[in-house]
């Protein structure tokens, strides 16, 4: 899976080495971000730290704040643009003339957040998203197709000249190309690999018969590689995809500061293996709550501090995600492979208090999902304000499947609100709509609507 080696099987012991080796990458990446006086080296002296030898542990490391989050990442960009006329915020580290390539999130918010690569930093980025490019069975010399987004995004052009540095040939249409033109390309290409969202997925397989006269299953992909939204950790959705594709789908993360993760296949889902323990810590886990550290053991839950261990432009530094992770160390139970997986299971901005009861807007989703073919799979969470607290009942918005019947439409969503009380112990309001009526989208899926 990657090139880090420890000679044991035991999970304490993996994790304790592990913490070992980062450890001696962050005494040189401390001195490094301790360079930056604009930025890292005030969060050192705000979190009371007047040098870099007061780090004397991974301990130590492990207590302090989080340095950087979206908020923070924004108001930093925001300042260095006024400062020194470039976006690319105060915790840049590196020269700006070192800087080689841009990647952005999507800026849903009206202001992106740009990650900067050096060389070095694009260097180490392909060899992690190479090894996640050969764990999906992907080789050098096949044909793949690119349908995320390509407007900056991190899975879209970085993911795109990866898979040119492995030796791959990327389509990159891009999700910006649309339904239509993703499936003549395909038809023409027939590449093996596929790189989509879920949601992307999900269009494939409705419009296929209508925009091209074939199934997704006429296709011949053999291999699809998702991010960027919930769906390859819910079953319902792994069985629909594979057997509408007939193909093997991989749930991925990557791209950013040196991250990469990997589902392994299987009839359940078991996580995604890390693949840059080499190069990152991804899954320093905080309480959500009191942010103090929470014991890195099998089955811990809590919110990820991502540190890369080697970045040089401006560096995940106990950067704050909002990912919710659980963590599993141990032996893979499908593939075997021991070392650690993570399962994204929410965001900590999107966690819902319901009347105490606390729920994350992935678990509705998953437990909609096991309706289907009689629900599409679509939902939407709409509340009156942001979350967290939300007055019950819980309202659902739940698209019916293409083939259900309007009459069965309150007999389905009395089942669905029962299911969500059963598993969730929340009171949901579910509103079945026609299938076709919520938006589609080829990049991210937002599940919660403030109306």
């Amino acid at each position: 899976m990657h090139d880090f080696r420890v000679d044991t099987r035991d999970p304490q012991e993996y994790i304790a080495i592990l913490g070992k080796r980062r450890f001696e990458k962050l005494k040189r990446q401390i001195v490094y971000v301790w360079g930056n006086e604009d930025y890292y080296r005030q969060c050192f002296l705000k979190a009371g730290v007047t040098s870099p030898e007061d780090i004397r542990s991974l301990d130590d490391f492990r207590r302090l704040p989080a340095f950087l989050d979206k908020t923070s990442h924004r108001a930093s960009q925001e300042e260095s643009l006024r400062r020194y006329n470039h976006p690319f915020g105060l915790h840049l580290t590196a020269p700006l003339e070192k800087v080689v390539h841009i990647a952005a999130t999507s800026g849903t918010t009206g202001q992106p957040t740009f990650y900067a690569f050096t060389r070095k930093d694009q260097e180490i980025t392909n060899i992690i998203l190479g090894r996640l490019f050969a764990a999906a069975g992907i080789q050098p010399g096949d044909t793949t197709f690119h349908a995320f987004g390509l407007s900056l995004w991190l899975a879209g052009i970085t993911y795109v000249q990866a898979l040119e540095a492995y030796g791959a040939r990327p389509i990159a249409v891009g999700a910006e190309g649309g339904i239509p033109k993703i499936l003549r390309y395909i038809e023409f290409t027939r590449p093996k690999a596929l790189f989509a969202t879920p949601s992307l997925l999900t269009q494939i397989i409705e419009r296929a018969p209508y925009e091209i006269g074939k199934s997704a299953g006429d296709l011949g992909i053999g291999i699809l590689v998702c991010t960027g939204e919930p769906g390859v950790g819910i079953k319902a959705f792994r069985d629909r995809v594979t057997e509408a594709f007939g193909a093997q789908v991989y749930d991925v993360t990557g791209g950013a500061w040196h991250n990469g993760t990997i589902s392994c296949g299987g009839a359940e889902y078991h996580g995604m293996h890390h693949l840059g323990e080499d190069y990152v810590f991804r899954y320093d886990l905080v309480d959500p709550e009191t942010k103090l550290p929470i014991d890195i053991t099998d089955g811990a839950v809590g919110e990820a501090i991502h540190t890369a261990l080697e970045y040089e432009a401006a560096p995940a530094f106990r950067s704050a995600t909002g990912d919710i992770l659980r963590i599993h160390v141990g032996e893979c139970p499908h593939c075997g492979h021991f070392g650690t997986r993570m399962a994204i299971i929410g965001r900590a901005d999107d966690l819902l208090n319901v009347k105490g009861a606390k729920v994350y807007p992935a678990a509705v989703q998953e437990v909609v999902a096991g309706f289907q073919p009689e629900v599409s799979g679509q939902i939407r969470i709409r509340l009156n304000g942001p979350p967290p607290r939300v007055d019950p009942p819980l309202k659902v918005v739940v698209e019916a499947g293409e083939g259900l019947a309007p009459h069965r439409w309150a007999e389905i969503a009395r089942q669905i609100e029962q299911r969500i009380r059963d598993i969730l112990a929340i009171r949901p309001q579910i509103t079945m709509v026609p299938f076709g009526s919520l938006p589609r989208t080829g990049g991210k899926t937002k599940l919660i609507e403030i109306v």
